[in-house]
């Protein structure tokens, strides 16, 4: 082979090696592979919760590891609702059975309850190295973000009134500017807009990290009400 030959098939290899990572990859939307046994989800591990509904400050919240099942990980998530007043406890209480009927959440054996002031429920997310997927579209597998796709990456979703759902990632911050408990870090924005006629919710917005995981969720709702909710793994 002479040496122009050898020129081209270099300059070939190198186009492919160069363009085919930058490929958009298609992938689905229950799609989620990496190590499940990360020290994010150890079980009995407890993660620091704190946020505001509508501007009113609380804390004193935490989100734990019941089981973890090969990635499927059972969290019990409790919520210090003491400092709001009872309208707002029972518009909790009937904000939540109202997504778990619309969402048909799967709440056998499952927990979700007041007593003394602490609001507890019960959920599952897959939860690996690579990133979270959820079960609350009707029980199917539906991808909150994966840590290496880039923006404008889409996972969308059909339910079962034949509506597309999507969740994109519209931001990757690439410097540490996000709080997290004494520290700054890099996140993946995600969001999410829900079904017109979700009862109670218009739009989601995540937040995670490759160390950390989910940082922070925001709930818009109908009502034109915020729920801000951070979320700090502080033993990672």
């Amino acid at each position: 082979m002479t040496i122009m030959k050898y020129f081209y098939l270099f300059s070939f290899i190198s186009i492919v090696v160069t363009i085919f990572p930058a490929c958009e990859k298609e992938t689905g939307p229950d799609e989620l592979g990496g190590n499940t046994r990360i020290a994010l989800t150890a079980t009995d591990s407890s993660s620091y919760i704190s946020g505001d509904y509508n501007g009113q400050y609380f804390s004193n919240s935490s989100m734990t590891v019941k089981s973890n099942n090969d990635g499927i990980v059972t969290y019990v998530a409790k919520i210090d609702v003491s400092q709001f007043s009872t309208d707002i406890k029972i518009k909790a209480i009937n904000s939540i059975t109202q997504l778990m009927d619309y969402y048909k959440f799967d709440s056998s054996g499952g927990v979700f309850n007041i007593v003394n002031d602490v609001l507890t429920f019960e959920f599952k997310l897959k939860v690996t190295s690579e990133g979270y997927l959820d079960y609350f579209m009707e029980g199917k597998p539906w991808v909150i973000g994966r840590y290496a796709d880039g923006v404008g990456t889409k996972y969308s979703i059909k339910n079962s009134k034949g509506e597309i759902l999507t969740r994109e990632i519209t931001e990757k911050t690439g410097i540490d500017e996000w709080p997290i408990g004494f520290w700054l870090i890099k996140t993946s924005k995600i969001e999410q807009m829900a079904p017109a006629d979700d009862p109670v919710i218009d739009k989601v917005i995540y937040r995670i990290n490759h160390k950390f995981g989910l940082v922070y969720v925001e709930y818009q709702l109908k009502d034109g009400t915020k729920l801000k909710l951070n979320v700090w793994a502080w033993f990672i």
